[in-house]
């Protein structure tokens, strides 16, 4: 199944937040770094320009707004591009 944001939104799938860090030491929860995923799908910005993402792009977001939705027994979440924060390379 394909599945597209309307508007000014992007798909992506939540990658998991770390336990510990690549010394061994365990994060408490909360501490973890966390809202980073994969870039799904893409809609388009008001002026019909593609929004600057692809697919497979990882990027860091933030906001409260998302959707969270499970397709396939797989979650993704839809986020207004004006809450993703960076790309990254």
């Amino acid at each position: 199944m394909k599945l597209t944001p309307i508007g000014e939104r992007v798909v992506l799938k939540p990658l998991k937040a770390e336990e510990k860090t690549k010394s061994g030491i365990f994060l408490p929860k909360g501490a973890e770094e966390k809202k980073q995923g994969i870039i799904e799908s893409v809609g388009e910005l008001k002026d019909n320009k593609p929004i600057p993402l692809n697919k497979g792009d990882k990027v860091i977001y933030g906001g409260y707004s998302s959707e969270e939705i499970e397709i396939d027994n797989e979650k993704y979440l839809i986020v207004e591009f004006k809450d993703i924060i960076a790309k990254i390379e």
